[in-house]
């Protein structure tokens, strides 16, 4: 995509969609840490998608003249790539903070560019492979040498690294099928499918509840509408325009915003070995993705 293509105003209205979604998201880590403490990860996704679902309704029947089966495909694959990273993501909150949890999601920016490569079987780009690698120190640093944090590297903390991979693929699902695909309806499908799936899981887990305190239900409703419906049907809309690199590198300030809420809203703290390990892992995603052609 030639610069001049990309600073029209198309590109920077995507990128400054994408960028708010960024923000929306850190948001979200330590409304969901929170929130856990009253309810189940499969429990929250249900309420949460199933508030998005019912709220864009009314517009799937605006729509319904514009509805193709060639839409099921791609939201299907989409979807189940976006349900399995949402499960894992606050599956991994109840063990480990939500700083961190921002922070190992963020590595799924690096692992866009290795997945191409397994994928389309091309070598990686050196800056890639020591954006990987300062990122994997990162990682360790986060995680198992400030012990001023008495959280060693846990069960959350793989759960975050799984979710990572899944978010990686969910980036480049939408690559693949957003340029060609009606951006509402494929919205729209991904959440449908994170709903059947949250629904299949409490159901058989026997963790649905419903008798929960006006607070969940809020929070629900807050992630439902700015954290889901805005921040997928932009970043759906978005990845229309740029590219799958570009995308990764744009979300890649999620992890600052998760770590600056989680110190306002949850007094979380980060000691000094952590945050040498939060700006590995910032740098290892800057050099891999800056130095990336998108």
């Amino acid at each position: 995509m030639p610069d001049q293509e990309r600073s029209s105003s198309p590109y920077i209205t995507a990128d400054a969609v994408l960028l708010g979604v960024s923000v929306f998201w850190g948001t979200s880590f330590a409304i969901v840490k929170e929130v856990l403490a009253e309810t189940t990860p499969a429990n929250l996704l249900f309420l949460r998608f199933g508030f998005a679902c019912l709220l864009l309704l009314p517009i799937a029947w605006s729509r319904r003249r514009t509805w193709s089966g060639k839409f099921l495909k791609p939201g299907a694959i989409a979807g189940l790539f976006l349900f399995t990273a949402f499960l894992t993501q606050a599956w991994g909150l109840i063990y480990t903070s939500a700083s961190r949890s921002g922070f190992i999601t963020g590595l799924s920016v690096i692992l866009v560019p290795l997945l191409s490569v397994v994928l389309w079987r091309r070598m990686p780009p050196r800056a890639v492979s020591l954006g990987a690698a300062m990122a994997l120190a990162g990682l360790y640093f986060l995680t198992s040498v400030d012990q001023a944090q008495a959280l060693p590297f846990n069960l959350g903390d793989l759960l975050t690294l799984v979710c990572a991979v899944l978010w990686a693929g969910h980036i480049l699902a939408l690559g693949r099928y957003s340029p060609d695909a009606d951006f509402f309806w494929l919205t729209f499908l991904q959440l449908a499918v994170s709903l059947a799936g949250s629904f299949a899981w409490v159901s058989l887990s026997g963790e649905l509840s419903l008798a929960l305190s006006p607070s969940v239900y809020l929070a629900a409703l807050y992630l439902a509408v700015t954290c889901t419906l805005i921040a997928y049907l932009g970043q759906t809309w978005a990845q229309a325009l740029t590219a799958p690199a570009r995308t990764a590198i744009i979300l890649s300030m999620e992890p600052v915003f998760a770590a600056v809420f989680a110190w306002i809203w949850l007094n979380e703290r980060m000691g000094p070995w952590g945050w040498i390990g939060a700006g590995l892992i910032l740098g290892g995603i800057f050099l891999a993705e800056l130095r990336t052609k998108f």
